[in-house]
Parts: C-alpha cells; sequence; structure tokens
C-alpha cells in the first residue's frame, strides 16, 4: 500500500512558499478565540463563586452591624438602611444572571468591572452614613472590607480586573480616611501599600494562570501530532513550526495482505488488532525521537528531522525499524499462541529533502511533510515485496547511517517520478562493533 498517485509533489526550489496564508491565519483567530473562551469560561465559574462570599459577607456585617448598634443602644438608619437593601437586591440580582449565563469573552471583562463599581460604592455609602459608631471603628471595617473585594479579582481571570480593583480600594480608603478626618502619612502609606502588594501578587497570579491555560491549549495540540519527548522543546521556539524546507528521513511501512488477513474478522477484532500493532509501533518511533505523522489505513508514515533538527536522523530511523521488527517477531509468537495468523510487514526508508509544516483548513490541520522523500519512501516500501525482505533502505539513507549497520546491496529500481533507478538495500541488523 503505497500513497496516492496525486500525492506525489516533487521539491526542487530552495524556497518554501506557503500555499494559503489565509488558512494559518485562521487557524490562528480560532486558537486564540478558543483560548478567550476558556478564560471566559474560568472566569465565569469565578464570578459565580464571588455571588456566595458576597451573600455571606452581606449577612456578616448584617448581623455585626445590628448587634454594634443593639450593644450601643443606637437606632437603625433609614438610608442605610434602604442601600443595605439596594445592595442585597444587587446581589440577588447578580445571581439571578449568572444562573444561565453563557461563557462570554466580552463580558468576561466588561460586567466585573461594572459590578466591582457597586461592590466598593457599598462601604463607601455605608462609611458616610455610619459616623456615630466610631470614626475609628468605620475606618477599620472598610479597610478590612476593601482589601476583601480586591481578592475578588483573583477568580476573576483578567489583568484589567486587578488593576480596577486595586485603584478603587485606594480610592475608596483614601476617601474615607480623608472623610473621617483619620488620614495620615503613616497609617495611609501603611493600607495603601499593603493594597498595592496585594493588587500586584493577584496580577502576577492572575497572568501565572492566563499562561497556564493558554500552554495547556497549546500543549494539548502539539501532543496529537508530536511526541511527548518534543512538546517541551517546542513550545519554547516560537518558529518551530513555521514552514521549512529540510534534508529528513522519512518511514513507511505497511501490512502485507492485509486485506486478505481481515476480510474474515469482525470489525472489532480488526480494530483491536490495529490499534495494539500501531500502539506498539508508535511507542518504538517516538522512542527514537520520530515523529509518527499518520496512519493511512494499514500503513504509517513517520518521519525524523522535523520540526526539531536531528543530525542522526538517518541513523534513528533504521534503528527503529529494527526494533519495530523485534517487536513484531514477539507479537507474532503470542498471536500464533492464541491461534492467529502471524502478519507480515514491509518497511520503506528514505533520506531526502521534503517541505514541512502546518497543513488544513481552519477547523482540522496537522504538522506533516510533503515531497518527493515521502512519495519515494513508499515506493520503496512497496519494493520489499518483490525482493523478499522486510526493510528497504535507499542509497541516500545508507549512506548517511554510517557503520554499525547491516545490509546488503539488493539492486536498482526503476520507481516511478524518478528519471533515474532507485538503488537499495536491505537492512539486515546491527553489527557487532
Amino acid at each position: 500500500m503505497g500513497l496516492p498517485e496525486s500525492g506525489d509533489v516533487n521539491v526542487r526550489s530552495s524556497t518554501l512558499q506557503v500555499a494559503n496564508p489565509d488558512t494559518v491565519e485562521a487557524r490562528a483567530r480560532i486558537a486564540h478565540s478558543n483560548e478567550e473562551l476558556v478564560l471566559a469560561e474560568a472566569a465565569l465559574h469565578g464570578e459565580r463563586m464571588v455571588v456566595w462570599i458576597r451573600f455571606a459577607l452581606i449577612v456578616f456585617m448584617n448581623v455585626s452591624q445590628g448587634l454594634v448598634r443593639s450593644l450601643s443602644g443606637l437606632p437603625m438608619d433609614s438610608i442605610s438602611g434602604l442601600v443595605n437593601l439596594a445592595y442585597i437586591l444587587f446581589a440577588i440580582a447578580i445571581w439571578a444572571l449568572l444562573r444561565g449565563a453563557v461563557p462570554n469573552p466580552l463580558l468576561s471583562k466588561i460586567v466585573p468591572s461594572l459590578v466591582s463599581v457597586v461592590d466598593f460604592a457599598f462601604p463607601v455609602i455605608m462609611a458616610t452614613r455610619a459616623a456615630e459608631l466610631g470614626p475609628q471603628t468605620h475606618l477599620e471595617v472598610t479597610v478590612a472590607h476593601c482589601a476583601l473585594l480586591l481578592t475578588f479579582s483573583i477568580v476573576r481571570m483578567g489583568l484589567m480586573q486587578v488593576v480596577i480593583s486595586t485603584v478603587m480600594a485606594c480610592g475608596v480608603f483614601v476617601f474615607i480616611a480623608v472623610w473621617l478626618n483619620l488620614f495620615t502619612a503613616t497609617f495611609g502609606s501603611f493600607v495603601l501599600g499593603i493594597y498595592v502588594t496585594l493588587g500586584l501578587l493577584i496580577g502576577h497570579t492572575s497572568r501565572r494562570v492566563h499562561k497556564m491555560f493558554v500552554d495547556l491549549r497549546r500543549r494539548d495540540n502539539l501532543s496529537r501530532f508530536l511526541p511527548r519527548q518534543l512538546v517541551d522543546r517546542v513550545m519554547q521556539m516560537d518558529e518551530a513550526l513555521e514552514p521549512t524546507q529540510r534534508v529528513v528521513t522519512v518511514l513507511f511501512s505497511d501490512i502485507r495482505d492485509f486485506t486478505a488477513l481481515s476480510e474474515n474478522r469482525p470489525p472489532r477484532e480488526i480494530l483491536e488488532f490495529l490499534d495494539e500493532y500501531f500502539s506498539n509501533m508508535s511507542q518504538i518511533v517516538n522512542a527514537h525521537d520520530g515523529i509518527v505523522n499518520k496512519f493511512i489505513g494499514d500503513g504509517m508514515l513517520a518521519f525524523w528531522g522535523v520540526p526539531n533538527e536531528l543530525p542522526n536522523h538517518a541513523e534513528l530511523s533504521t534503528r527503529a525499524a529494527l526494533e519495530m521488527r523485534t517487536k513484531l517477531e514477539e507479537m507474532n509468537g503470542r498471536w500464533q499462541r492464541e491461534g492467529k495468523k502471524p502478519v507480515r510487514v514491509g518497511i520503506g526508508i528514505h533520506t531526502g529533502v521534503v517541505a514541512a509544516g502546518m497543513l488544513g483548513g481552519a477547523d482540522q490541520h496537522e504538522y506533516s511533510v510533503i515531497g518527493d522523500a515521502v512519495n519515494l519512501a513508499s515506493r520503496v516500501e512497496g519494493l520489499t515485496k518483490n525482493h523478499g525482505v522486510d526493510i528497504l533502505i535507499t542509497e541516500d539513507t545508507f549512506r548517511a547511517i554510517g557503520e554499525g549497520f547491516s545490509c546488503r546491496r539488493v539492486g536498482e529500481e526503476q520507481v516511478k517520478g524518478r528519471e533515474k533507478p532507485v538503488v537499495v538495500y536491505a537492512l539486515l541488523g546491527l553489527t557487532s562493533r
């Protein structure tokens, strides 16, 4: 089984052209939109947490202030009571709105800011109406109240919310302290310093959490087509997935006579067999710093040398092929003991120039390689049947692997798409050094 004839591509130019930059831009836009949506969902969850903290704060303030007034023999202030009632209704309204809310990136930035204005307005009004309780006492309550409101920005997932809350906390404190004639340089600088420090810590945490969300999503996307050991390296290289043209080694493997092998088996058994087979072969490729690009029916395409450069990519690919052979022998032994037929596999390896980069549209894409080297690896795999061997490598790969491998020249073959015959070698194993 080989690649489709229509997939043949010759890479002869030294400059790689991106066929359709719009798809790259569209992928970037969708990725950014998805990230914003994830952050909006987290912010919505955080705002719902704030709702219950706000309710608890209202209950505590009403109980404590009512107790203080009762012990002091002070009457209830009607205006304070109305403000308190309005704030309770506001808290209930926010709770009702958030119950059926869905994540919205724009609203997640605007709504918390507006809600914060009301939250900070409440202690301002209450402080100006409660002077009879003692200025010093209420200033201390306001300081604590503003600090608590500032911490709300922790769960709102936005640096702008932290800045707004910090500015309002400082502003409310200064206003109330001046209103009550209690502002001093020593006390004022201490409280403002605490607010600014708290804002900086919350802002730093917010940025780290934002980066964590973005990195987790990017890591998840990269893990779909890159081995785990390469994901961290690629994430540190912004240009790692940019279109490039490079000499790499391509491996194409295919199960022999798979149609006849599977025609009398139920679909579930076929899928379980392929799942086990591909899982083992993929692990071997990944363990040798290769990338499994795709499964094509019962075939597998893997490559070495992109997106990260590997000076010994040819050697790594041939070692992987030999380990795949050993693993298949082990699997065949077990299958035979279970009364199943053994499986034969053909592997073709070629070292040559490819164009590598992200392919596909905005909705579905993958990192892939295209070019003559890919097509030739598929053709060489097909030649394994003619020569009765399981692994064939081209002369380009043979020259690149150097010593340490036992190979046998099996001849020259004329393959489609090539003017000159291709010299192929059977890969026998490792030589003792």
